[in-house]
């Protein structure tokens, strides 16, 4: 049912031209602009000076010291932490081609490098401590301008010129060196030429326009420009030439030529142009925000601003743009520079330091003339326009970059757009919480609950390449085809009644997203796909079908997923994927997805994204941008369908909570400056040291912490870093925006710390920079230590091995000195013992025949030896006292066993002691009593002797034994090699009780053993 009011239909039909509000875009959309002020860390808001110095930092002079920015935080340097700097007026900062940063001050000059700061005055011989600028000329001189002559800084010595020396006045107001070598002075009387150490003045006489020189330029064409107070001067072919009618002002205070060739001359009254040999002048009434000119900068990108005593102008297309931002507007700019990405700093009389960069993103706005800022839904229309949907804002249309707002209830009667889309009849669909509406040549149609439709309140809109109209509502998927409503729910098979997202395939078929699941109606029927068939999350909120026959899916809190040929794939924050809830999905020309989310517009790689495998632990080649990127926020969710477009220029649109947000992804602009990575400091152990030198540490340091930056600032927030700690670290640490590494307990020895940086868009310096140092070790962690130990171990081992050796070869020794002993004590006592015991048997056999009766006292004799040699026999081997000892001296016992191993024998033996008698120990006097015994036997049994004497004596430090028969003998030389155990045992027993025995020998001649026994006293 179409519903017609004549008002409506009145307003309407006047819609784009009597009703709608017109808003251009108010400020330049292509720049992000960003401030520092006190409350952030800068010293003080008056910005002087602006410097980027080679190694990447962003120096900052103000009027209570000297700033260092790295993007992230302000490092103060002024007296009270930098004595060098004497004063905390900083007026100018240049660096020279050796890297030396110049401080001009007004109470003395101030020298930079390699971290330190050398102080110059007037005791150094400067002219004066109160310092304008510095200049350095071709050849490599440091030129000071102060207010008291000119001075010449070269091999550490500084050389004055003033008056004295030709100068027309002391005090210096501008150098300049022309092509030609020239340097060009300018005074507050007159201008001066230094060449070959001569100085040449001139003056209004010469044809300048005044003598009070406030700037010198040279023109792309070799010509001189020199602004003075009364006008401006034109030097070429060695002639002056002056102007000044024309001008705005005559007091001419910057020159600056753009790259078109134009000569722009700033006063305190305007801006001028010379071109074609005349002046053009603006003031405010062209669109200059202030009419004093204090900077004129062109960019490299040829974008020229003009710095005013009441804020910042671009020249655009031959006309003036005010710059109309917090901090900049209605404030008097003292500073202008470049950095080497491409941004402009800025630095204001009382608003601190400033920042225009480039953005990527487009924001439109209520600043830019939108209605309201919560976005709904957006959608184009012919000729690349977009339409808006506000929340309580009613509709807006952008048209060649002017917003058209049309008041809500006024014409769509609802002040929420919930969804937007055309149809290829030219007619724009307009969802809302109280029906759908048609807007087409001036009319609208409403369509509600009682036309058909299953809910008034309209979620999403989409248009099929049929012709059909798919409306998404609370209560289900209605088809709008040929004026009738169809509708669909979870009665037909739809997996939720409550429908989001809608999208059609490269097939026909259509996919919604519901609040369980996804459903894909083909040839009439539902198919449902939920959790249990392979989808992350079961909240679809957007769809996007390619060409190459993948559904990306957009979920609420399952991040993104894929389907292709009947299986789901999913991109989680695990693999690096920013965010789990994607708003909408569009694809770009170059093959990306762009997906809005809560943390921003993520950009993705398409083909990436298709071949991820669960193999591969991180995605790489994907990006969110944000409000760094010239975002107004974050957060994209503002709960329409569909929540972004892709107009047929390309660009892509995206709605936000705070906008409307736009790129073009064909002309993106990447940052493709290296950032240079600076060591800020290490602090180790809660000792400081600077990142410049290799050091050395004493031994015992446990705790090391590294501060690192990169010197990007475009979106320092978004710089990464990897860090890696060379002789400790096998691989490099991931530390994300983190700008500091800690390391605790490392060993000693040398280690190299390095770091690398990414840019805002992920190009990585991979050089980077390093810092060595050395750790000393303990003197117990040092090799010779070691080495030291390893040699006591060794020793430690080795003497636990010879000791064991001869423990062992004491065991051994013992076991093989008592079975000698054994040996000898049962040759000393059985073997004697046997041979008396034969003695007195073979007897007792002689007397068996001739004299039985007789042979009863050999008889008992054996017996008694049998008795007593099994005695002995048993003291030898449990190494007892022998029997003749156990209850005699030496002598008695010498006496009694003689006598029993002679007896029954025809030997006559005779037994002598000599000497003072003194008690011995055991161990001697039973071997001398063994060896006595061995003796006598050996002569009985084996020289059948007849004749032996045994002889003692006690000498003063000696024993003397002496054992003598009157035997065979035998040859001493022919036997010694064959020598009979018995002789043997006698020298081992002689030795065992340090004594010495001899034997002397001869065939028939007897034998002789004498030992010898030392005693002590």
């Amino acid at each position: 049912m179409s519903l017609r009011l004549s008002s409506l239909t009145i307003f309407v039909a006047t819609l784009f031209v009597s009703v709608a509000t017109f808003a251009q875009i108010k400020s330049p959309q292509q720049y992000k602009y960003e401030v520092w002020k006190t409350d952030q860390g800068l010293p003080q808001n008056t910005v002087q000076a602006i410097l980027q110095t080679r190694d990447g930092y962003l120096w900052i002079g103000t009027k209570e010291g000297l700033a260092r920015f790295d993007g992230i935080s302000f490092v103060t340097f002024d007296r009270h932490n930098t004595p060098q700097i004497l004063s905390h007026q900083i007026r100018s900062l240049k660096e020279d081609r050796e890297g030396r940063l110049w401080i001009s001050t007004t109470n003395g000059l101030v020298q930079f490098k390699n971290g330190v700061f050398t102080a110059f005055t007037n005791k150094d011989k400067l002219s004066s401590n109160n310092i304008s600028s510095v200049y350095e000329d071709r050849a490599g001189n440091i030129w000071i301008a102060t207010v008291n002559g000119l001075n010449k800084f070269r091999d550490g010595k500084f050389t004055v010129y003033s008056t004295a020396n030709g100068l027309s006045h002391n005090s210096i107001q501008a150098i300049l060196e022309d092509s030609e070598g020239n340097l060009w002075i300018g005074t507050a009387d007159g201008l001066n030429r230094f060449k070959d150490e001569k100085i040449t003045s001139y003056s209004r006489s010469d044809g300048l326009a005044g003598n009070n020189v406030n700037t010198i330029f040279q023109s792309q064409k070799g010509e001189l420009w020199i602004g003075t107070t009364d006008g401006l001067s034109a030097y070429a072919n060695g002639k002056f030439a002056a102007y000044s009618s024309g001008l705005s002002d005559k007091n001419i205070e910057v020159i600056a030529q753009d790259r078109a060739g134009r000569i722009w001359l700033g006063t305190p009254n305007g801006l001028n142009l010379w071109q074609d040999r005349k002046f053009t002048n603006f003031t405010t009434k062209q669109g200059l925000p202030g009419n004093h000119i204090g900077q004129i900068f062109e960019t490299r990108e040829s974008v020229l601003w003009i710095g005013t005593s009441n804020g910042l102008a671009q020249f655009v297309d031959g006309k003036f743009q005010a710059y109309d931002g917090e901090g900049i507007s209605h404030t008097s700019i003292l500073s202008l520079h470049e950095d080497r990405e491409g941004s402009l700093w800025i630095g204001t009389e009382v608003n601190g330091l400033s920042l225009l960069k480039n953005k990527k993103f487009t924001t439109y706005t209520i600043r830019e003339g939108l209605s309201a800022n919560l976005i709904r839904s957006i959608s184009g229309g012919v000729n690349d326009d977009v339409w808006i949907g506000t929340k309580d804002a009613g509709l807006n249309l952008l048209r060649n970059n002017q917003l058209i707002n049309f008041p809500a209830k006024q014409s769509l009667a609802t002040t929420d757009i919930l969804a937007l889309t055309n149809d290829r009849g030219g007619n724009l669909w307009v969802g809302t919480p109280t029906g759908l509406k048609k807007i087409n040549s001036g009319k609208i149609t409403n369509y509600t609950m009682k036309d058909g439709l299953s809910d008034d309140y309209v979620r999403s809109l989409f248009t099929d390449r049929a012709g059909s109209l798919w409306i998404g509502t609370r209560r289900g998927l209605n088809q709008f085809k040929d004026g009738i409503f169809t509708p669909y729910t979870t009665l037909d098979g739809l997996a939720s009644d409550l429908v989001g997202a809608i999208c059609e395939d490269r097939a026909g078929n259509l996919w919604i997203g519901t609040l369980s699941g996804l459903s894909l109606f083909k040839d009439g029927k539902f198919t449902n796909y939920n959790l249990e068939s392979g989808l992350s999350n079961e909240v679809i909120i957007s769809l996007y079908a390619d060409a190459g026959g993948s559904i990306w899916i957009g979920t609420l809190g399952g991040e993104l997923n894929r389907f292709k040929d009947g299986k789901f794939s999913h991109f989680t924050t695990k693999e690096g994927f920013p965010d789990d809830a994607i708003y909408h999905i569009l694809e770009d020309n170059q093959g990306f997805l762009w997906m809005s989310s809560n943390k921003g517009i993520i950009r993705a790689n398409k083909k990436e994204l298709e071949n991820f495998s669960s193999s591969q632990s991180k995605l790489k080649d994907i990006f969110l941008y944000g409000t760094a990127d010239g975002m107004e926020t974050n957060e994209c969710g503002g709960g329409g369908h569909p929540a972004g477009w892709k107009t047929e220029d390309g660009k892509l649109w995206f709605a936000t909570i705070k906008g409307v947000v736009m790129i073009d992804p064909a002309h993106l602009r990447l940052n493709t400056q290296l950032p240079p990575v600076a060591i800020e400091k290490i602090i180790i152990d809660d000792q400081t040291f600077r990142a410049e030198n290799s050091i050395e540490l004493s031994p015992g340091k446990s705790r090391f912490d590294f501060y690192f930056t990169a010197l990007s600032f475009i979106a320092p927030q978004k710089n990464k870093f990897k860090y890696k700690l060379e002789g400790f670290d096998q691989d490099w640490i991931e530390a994300g925006t983190r700008r500091i590494a800690s390391y605790t307990n490392i060993p000693a020895g040398r280690y190299t710390f390095r770091v690398m940086a990414s840019n805002n868009d992920g190009l990585w310096n991979e050089v980077g920079t390093s810092f060595d140092f050395y750790l000393k070790p303990h003197f117990y962690q040092t090799w010779w230590f070691y080495l030291f130990c390893l040699a006591g171990i060794l020793s430690a081992i080795w003497y636990w091995y010879r000791v064991r050796v001869k423990l062992i070869e004491r065991q051994f020794s013992a076991v093989l000195s008592e079975r000698n002993r054994l040996a000898r004590e049962i040759h000393d006592t059985l073997a004697q013992g046997l041979a008396g015991i034969s003695l007195q048997l073979e007897l007792v056999a002689r007397m068996l025949s001739i004299k039985p009766e007789a042979a009863k006292a050999p008889l008992d004799q054996a017996r008694q030896l049998v008795r007593s040699n099994l005695d002995e026999a048993r003291r030898s081997v449990w190494d007892l006292r022998s029997q003749a000892l156990e209850n005699n001296d030496l002598p008695a016992a010498l006496n009694e066993s003689t006598k029993q191993l002679t007896a029954g024998t025809p030997t006559q033996i005779n037994v002598k002691v000599g000497g003072t008698y003194r008690q011995l120990s055991r161990l001697i006097e039973d071997n001398l009593l063994r060896i006595t015994q061995e003796a006598i036997t050996n002569a009985i049994k084996h020289a059948q002797a007849e004749m032996i004497s045994v002889e003692l004596n006690y000498e003063p430090k000696n024993l003397r034994l002496t054992v003598k028969d009157n035997g065979r003998g035998f040859d001493d030389k022919i036997n010694r090699g064959n020598n009979h155990y018995g002789l043997i045992g006698m020298k081992e027993r002689a030795t065992q009780i340090g004594g010495n025995l001899m034997e002397n020998s001869q065939l028939n001649e007897g034998t002789e053993i004498v030992v010898q026994v030392p005693l002590t006293m």
